[in-house]
């Protein structure tokens, strides 16, 4: 899919049938109310072909059908002025059905992004979610056979689920070949049901490790199908930040995408490295550079525990790494680690993953 500017329009909880236990969506985007048209058209800039509209925050088809239509037509409006070339809505997957997905392809929604978060009956029940796995796969086909771009968000650190139920749900959406994915933390907010729960000790969220390690994993199995993860981590906001009134507890960090990809690509330079010599050249795109270097350098304090590591950003092609080591009388020898041949061979390497699905 072709990178385009978002142009996301909070609609908090609309539509929403229930309160999920971890919900505050008016707490972490900002917004406190569901706009009107005459707002809508101020949020929008001028725009072009290049922009999407993204209609965020709720339940998008379970809004009155009146609401719908005026949200979805002004849209379409946006995109007869030229001012928008796409539109996306986001849902419960409950909120997904025949009649639903004529009205959206009748407006020319193009990505529907689904809120699974698991796929474990289980912990949808606990978490106050409305439907079970088999709604969730039943909204999936649905999208993807009615022709629309299908985005999947998820989340870790549910109450009553494990890294097992998280990586059975995954085996279960790659078949839909999703066209985006966004995994989320969990984390506790004030005003919700979760929050009195760990208040009184009945819920533990994940810590930050933890829960960098879980989605290290989760990324590396999209990756591996191709899949793109396009967020990691609630976007920071003045509400939303360490130290703020709104965040209790749970594993926060304004760069969790980039912990959790430099945390991936740590592994990726100690499989290249198993069997180097002591004093070794890294050499990595220049891109790549901040991934391999980790959060305060902590990937090269690690890799330079037993052995000379020194790093160059260039010469390869993105995400591969390379290593040089130079014999006595000064000869030279080259092994690559390409991406595509790490994420196979790391995965079936590790229990997480079904080495039956590789």
């Amino acid at each position: 899919m072709a990178k385009r500017k978002l142009i996301p329009i909070f609609i908090p909880q609309a539509g929403c049938k229930n309160q999920c236990v971890f919900c505050n969506q008016k707490g972490i985007t900002g917004v406190d109310h569901i706009p009107e048209e005459d707002e809508l058209d101020s949020l929008m800039p001028d725009g072009g072909s290049d922009y999407e509209l993204a209609y965020y925050g709720g339940s998008f088809p379970s809004l009155s059908f009146k609401a719908m239509e005026a949200y979805l037509g002004f849209a379409a409006k946006m995109r007869r002025q030229g001012r928008i070339g796409q539109l996306r809505v986001s849902t419960h997957p409950s909120s997904i059905n025949e009649e639903t997905i004529a009205l959206l392809k009748e407006y020319g929604v193009n990505t529907i992004e689904l809120g699974v978060q698991s796929l474990d009956d289980e912990v949808l029940r606990r978490a106050g979610r409305d439907h079970g796995k088999s709604e969730i796969l039943y909204s999936m086909f649905l999208v993807k056979n009615n022709g629309f771009n299908l985005g999947v968000q998820l989340m870790v650190g549910l109450p009553l689920d494990t890294p097992a139920k998280v990586f059975k749900g995954i085996e279960e959406i790659i078949p839909y070949a999703p066209s985006m994915v966004r995994i989320y933390p969990l984390l506790v907010l004030e005003d919700t049901p979760l929050a009195a729960e760990y208040r009184r000790g009945a819920y533990n969220p994940l810590s930050l490790e933890t829960a960098v390690a879980l989605c290290r994993d989760m990324y590396a199995v999209f990756s591996y199908y191709g899949i793109p993860v396009i967020r990691m981590g609630l976007q920071p906001t003045t509400d939303l930040n360490t130290g703020s009134d709104l965040l209790l507890a749970g594993p926060f960090h304004p760069g969790f995408g980039h912990l959790v990809k430099s945390a991936l690509k740590l592994k990726q330079a100690e499989m290249v490295l198993r069997d180097a010599p002591e004093s070794v050249k890294l050499l990595v795109t220049k891109n790549d550079m901040p991934l391999l270097f980790g959060e305060k350098g902590e990937n090269m304090k690690r890799l330079r525990r037993h052995r000379q590591v020194e790093v160059s950003g260039q010469g390869l092609e993105p995400e591969s790494i390379a290593v040089i080591t130079t014999a006595k009388g000064e000869s030279q020898s080259i092994a690559r680690l390409s991406q595509a041949d790490f994420l196979r061979n790391y995965l079936n390497e590790n229990e997480f993953w079904s080495k039956t699905c590789i």
